[in-house]
């Protein structure tokens, strides 16, 4: 019998181990010395001296001439900032997304917040010849919409409540109605998903969840509205689980932390 060839190993234990200083003093409070970043990382220093001084020759570390501590530069921020997220997402959502309405035979868009309103950004079209579309461009108010609310739910109280005063849907909300609201938003954080029928326009059903992460700034809704009244809608529940192994994917292929909430 022939012997099972074993899968190549194509890691790269230098680049590894400089990963792993960066991500270690990105973590830390406070600029650390090579025997600290050595007992944390369970390596000696002397295997730890070479990367310690490659990432300060690139510029990603810097070293404390008086304490020997080591911490980082600002170059990371920089390249960071040279990279559009939002972009980043939306390049990485597009095949997911296409994925996403060849499987369920639904359009679906990706929207994000901007200007104080729900701003639709991206768009894969069902391959049905009758479909609901959502026009990339379109924007929609936050409070009244599946995404939008999706979308502040995602917010800390802060910068919600900060928001919601120059919402004028929301100003105009009676106190009853905020009530309401509020309990729709503590809903939504503990789901993680957004439906509603019939409330843009009669007969429409629509569904939403999150993807990115609110920590790096990256935060949207994907989402998928279906005619109700349609033979050919797909089943809701199984809308609510293809959108959240989109999400996943988008996520996984984006490098993020996972958001969004996973189908059962």
């Amino acid at each position: 019998m022939a012997e099972m060839k074993s899968a190549p190993n194509y890691s790269v234990p230098a680049l590894e181990k400089g990963l792993a200083v960066i991500e270690l003093l990105a973590r830390a409070s406070e600029p650390l010395s090579l025997s600290q970043i050595s007992e944390r990382m369970a390596n000696s220093a002397s295997q730890l001296f070479r990367t310690m001084n490659c990432l300060v020759e690139g510029g990603y570390v810097i070293k404390d001439e008086v304490h020997g501590k080591y911490s980082l530069t600002l170059k990371l921020f920089e390249l960071a900032n040279r990279h559009s997220p939002l972009k980043h997402l939306l390049r990485v959502a597009n095949l997911p997304m296409q994925e996403l309405a060849h499987a369920i035979r639904e359009s679906c868009h990706i929207s994000i917040i901007q200007g104080g309103q729900l701003l639709v950004v991206g768009q894969a079209e069902s391959p049905e010849k009758v479909q609901i579309s959502v026009s990339v461009g379109t924007s929609f108010p936050l409070v009244s919409t599946v995404s939008g609310r999706l979308l502040l739910s995602a917010m800390d109280d802060g910068s919600l409540a900060a928001l919601l005063e120059a919402d004028m849907g929301y100003r105009q909300m009676s106190y009853q109605e905020r009530e309401g609201f509020w309990a729709r938003i503590a809903e939504l954080r503990a789901s993680g998903v957004s439906t509603a029928v019939d409330e843009s326009y009669i007969g429409l059903h629509d569904t939403a969840v999150l993807v990115g992460n609110p920590e790096v700034g990256v935060t949207a809704a994907i989402a998928v509205t279906q005619l109700t009244a349609s033979r050919q809608s797909s089943d809701p529940e199984k809308v609510v689980d293809a959108l959240l192994l989109c999400a996943s994917e988008i996520n996984a292929r984006a490098g993020l932390t996972k958001f969004a909430k996973q189908p059962a």
